[in-house]
């Protein structure tokens, strides 16, 4: 009810529940925990309608209903209150979305920028190494390269009657077959750690021992001439001349400051370049200084003496090939029961290795320690060591085949294409570090023959490589280790090797095998029987096992 403006008049605005004409009622506040929720009214027309029974039925149902109320509002509000999680939840999750959109739009964008950034880096890289052997990079980017001597070889490379070849060609069809030829060159360049230096035309020069020098330089060298002669006809059908000397050189950044380029000056280059000019088509000419640093490696026919324009006379050679075993007369001698049949069981060992191991390089590998045609010798020995023993001692053969003997002997040792080659050459080791180096050189072998599916020879060549380190002493180990060993120590002792001195006699290195651990105070049919068809026909090499004196 509201009194109207400016009158005395009563308007009703609200019509009030209840009765109109009411004459008795009964109101119950609701409460709940002390707190009013509303009131219970109940109101009839007759006077003095209710009395105290009623009041207290009412009330019983008035606590039932401020119950009810408060029930009802509690469960509103929990409503109102999971709306509100609800929609935070969904805030929240579109919150979430959006960063995360934002997260990978970022990273997205880093991604780019990095890969951007490596792109750059790996054209800078291959812009500097086309300038400079990887290992001067970081010295010319912080222009801190200095001039220097070191003894490197230099080998030349020519095409014959390329601008026959090339004419009527059009340039970009020249430049193709050239890039081709050249991409193909400096992977074996590379392969035995050498460095393309330049091209001139259809030639090249390039250089081993560079930039601070190494001791497998010259054999290196060597080694890429001949791969490149036996390949060329595989990528471009012209013969090829190849010239190499060993030699002082200067090395050091040459020509205008904005411009240097990595090279190198010398005699020895000179020499180099006059090899390749008189070199016979298809042949690899060496000098005599190269000639000395690597014959006791390869089969060499000497040309004689030429004058040459600014070397008066000077000596030259051609290199036909790696020294085949049975022309090498520090590992075989000719009067040996070994040496009349070498040459057919070198052949058997050679077809093994093309047609079963053909994935590995051996003479890559072989070329880091300059142990060249190692492999091969111990698998030769070893099968005719394999032979020898089936008529003698059938019983030490019958659990082994040839094919597994020349697994083991070819594979014994090829982890170490993983392993540095200064490492490998160092001349005097300390024994921590020889036990390093032989550790790791079983791991990494381990690994390969695990790739190439030979892991039966594996446990063969951990006895082998605990006989190596032991002599042998206080171990019985198995035949196909006994055959491994005795090939392998033997070789080992007879071949030339840049980081020991002179290669022992054949007699010695027979007579040191008997006297290692293992051959002590036993008998050893495995090395006695090598003795007895490796040894020279007049050596004089006891082959009978002492007894040894336990009381005295």
């Amino acid at each position: 009810m509201q009194e109207a403006e400016g009158s005395d008049t009563v308007q009703e605005i609200a019509k009030l529940p209840g009765l109109a004409k009411a004459q008795s009622q009964i109101a119950i506040p609701l409460l709940v925990q002390d707190k009013l929720v509303g009131v219970f009214a109940v109101e009839s027309e007759k006077g003095n309608a209710f009395d105290e029974l009623d009041s207290m039925l009412l009330s019983i149902v008035a606590n039932q209903v401020a119950s009810a109320i408060d029930n009802a509002r509690l469960h509103q509000q929990e409503i109102e209150r999971s709306a509100q999680l609800d929609k935070a939840v969904d805030d929240l999750s579109h919150l979430n979305e959006t960063l995360e959109a934002k997260v990978d739009d970022r990273t997205a964008e880093l991604s780019r920028a990095l890969e951007e950034v490596r792109h750059e880096k790996q054209l800078s890289e291959g812009l500097l190494n086309r300038m400079a052997p990887p290992e001067v990079i970081p010295a010319m980017m912080e222009d801190k390269l200095e001039a220097a001597k070191i003894s490197a070889t230099l080998v030349f490379t020519d095409l014959e009657n390329f601008t026959e070849f090339a004419s009527g060609m059009e340039p970009d069809e020249i430049f193709s077959r050239l890039n081709h030829y050249f991409s193909w060159a400096g992977d074996i360049i590379l392969r035995y750690r050498g460095y393309l230096n330049k091209t001139n035309g259809d030639g090249t020069m390039s250089l081993f021992g560079a930039p601070s020098g190494n001791s497998t330089h010259p054999t290196d060298a060597v080694l890429v001439g001949l791969a490149l002669q036996s390949e060329v006809h595989d990528h471009i059908p012209l013969s090829m001349r190849i010239g190499i000397n060993t030699g002082t050189i200067a090395t050091g950044l040459l020509g205008p400051q904005n411009k240097g380029l990595y090279d190198v000056l010398g005699d020895a280059v000179n020499t180099a370049s006059r090899m390749e000019t008189i070199c016979p088509s298809g042949g690899v000419t060496i000098s005599g200084d190269t000639y000395e640093l690597v014959r006791p490696y390869f089969d060499i026919q000497s040309l004689g003496e030429k004058e040459v324009k600014g070397l008066h006379m000077a000596s030259y050679y051609n290199v036909k090939s790696l020294k085949p075993l049975a022309m090498d007369e520090r590992r075989i001698d000719p009067s040996s029961r070994f040496a009349e049949q070498c040459n057919a069981l070198a052949k058997e060992v050679h077809s093994f290795k093309k047609y079963t191991f053909g994935m590995i390089d051996f003479t890559s590998i072989q070329s880091r320690d300059v142990s060249l045609g190692h492999n091969e010798a111990v698998a030769t020995y070893a099968l005719a060591l394999y032979r020898a023993l089936k008529e003698s001692a059938p019983e030490l053969t019958a659990e082994l085949s040839e094919e597994t003997v020349l697994a083991a002997a070819l594979l014994h040792d090829v982890g170490k294409f993983n392993i540095d080659a200064n490492r490998l050459n160092e001349r005097a080791p300390g024994n921590q570090e020889r036990t390093k180096l032989r550790a790791e050189l079983l791991e990494n072998t381990l690994e390969v023959i695990e790739k190439i599916g030979q892991h039966q020879i594996a446990p063969t060549l951990r006895h082998f490589y605990l006989f190596e380190e032991t002599g042998g002493e206080g171990a019985e180990i198995d035949t196909l280790s006994e055959l491994l060993a005795t090939a392998d120590i033997y070789d080992a002792l007879t071949a030339p090797k840049i980081y020991k001195g002179t290669p022992w006699r054949i007699s010695g290195a027979l007579e040191e095998l008997l006297h290692l651990p293992h051959c002590q105070g036993a008998e050893r049919p495995v090395f006695d029987k090598f003795v007895e068809i490796m040894r020279p026909k007049d050596a004089a090499i006891s082959t009978t096992t002492k007894t040894e004196v336990m009381f005295r």
